[in-house]
């Protein structure tokens, strides 16, 4: 927010010195005299960087030749169509220079402060709007597919694993006024919320089910196929990629069917008891360059 504020600040001046520069004569004769289509490219050029996404997305180094080049062209066109003055030559040399540093000032500044407007912008997306994709599911109205997936383990005698992610509260320290801290904390728990629903789709296999609490900020992720041993690299390498992704530690909870328990609402009460006892305080000893391999073939991709 700080960046966003400081841009549209050296912006707005950098603008006011570009369309007034011809005022600041400080008691002298000012030789500096911008020709008026100059001003007509410098609004033109800052509207269209933060406009127009296909400018924002790229490099400001591609805006600075792009109207650098508009620049040259337009005042070519002008000598040549209607005998404007010329780009070189004695002081004429001087006043295009000057015309052409100023209008790639303007057209880098707005390349900023566009690119600070994106950051903010996507910043509130991510906190406001939850991740609607169908990998990261709502907890509430997905028992049928806990049946299923129990019913699968108990009949073909196969593991399965419970495990509770939340991000490590210690971790979210704000020092505002109570009421501002309170704002704040939910505000940047839930983008935390976001971003890790997103990097748990992305990372985890296909066939875990990913379900979201977000009343509580946590996750319960519901892993077939999955002893208590291959659940802990599981834990690992969500550790590891929460801190190379996010920055955010975890705390977490796990527990394995038959050896924990043999219905879903006792995995649930001992994976919460044990994400309680823990308090994700366990550092990840997975590292990407030995990904794991579970029972049944899986292999946990490194990021």
């Amino acid at each position: 927010m700080r960046h966003l504020s400081r841009s549209a600040v050296i912006l707005l001046i950098a603008l006011a010195v570009f369309y007034n520069i011809e005022r600041l004569d400080l008691g002298q004769v000012n030789p500096i005299d911008i020709a008026s289509i100059v001003y007509v490219l410098g609004l033109v050029a800052v509207i269209s960087v933060i406009t127009l996404p296909i400018l924002r997305r790229s490099s400001v180094v591609v805006s600075i030749f792009l109207w650098a080049g508009v620049y040259l062209l337009t005042k070519s066109a002008l000598l040549f169509f209607f005998e404007g003055r010329p780009l070189l030559g004695g002081v004429y040399t001087y006043l295009s220079v000057t015309e052409l540093v100023l209008l790639l000032i303007v057209v880098w500044l707005g390349h900023d402060f566009s690119a600070s407007l994106h950051e903010f912008a996507e910043a509130v997306e991510r906190i406001t709007f939850a991740d609607s994709d169908r990998q990261v599911r709502q907890y509430r109205g997905i028992d049928e597919d806990i049946r299923v997936e129990m019913f699968r383990s108990r009949h073909n005698h196969h593991p399965l694993s419970i495990i509770f992610v939340k991000p490590d509260p210690d971790a979210i320290q704000a020092t505002l006024h109570r009421l501002a801290q309170e704002v704040q904390q939910t505000m940047l728990s839930g983008y935390v919320i976001n971003n890790m629903a997103r990097t748990l789709r992305k990372y985890l296999r296909p066939t875990d089910l990913i379900l979201e609490q977000r009343d509580q900020g946590r996750f319960i992720i519901v892993c077939p196929e999955t002893n208590a041993a291959e659940s802990k690299l599981v834990v690992e390498y969500i550790e590891c990629v929460a801190m190379e992704q996010l920055g955010t530690p975890i705390a977490y909870g796990t527990a394995t069917f038959p050896d924990e328990a043999v219905t879903f609402e006792e995995l649930m009460r001992r994976a919460e008891a044990a994400l309680h006892s823990a308090n994700g305080k366990t550092q990840p000893s997975y590292t990407p360059e030995n990904s794991p391999t579970l029972s049944n073939g899986d292999t946990i991709t490194a990021f």
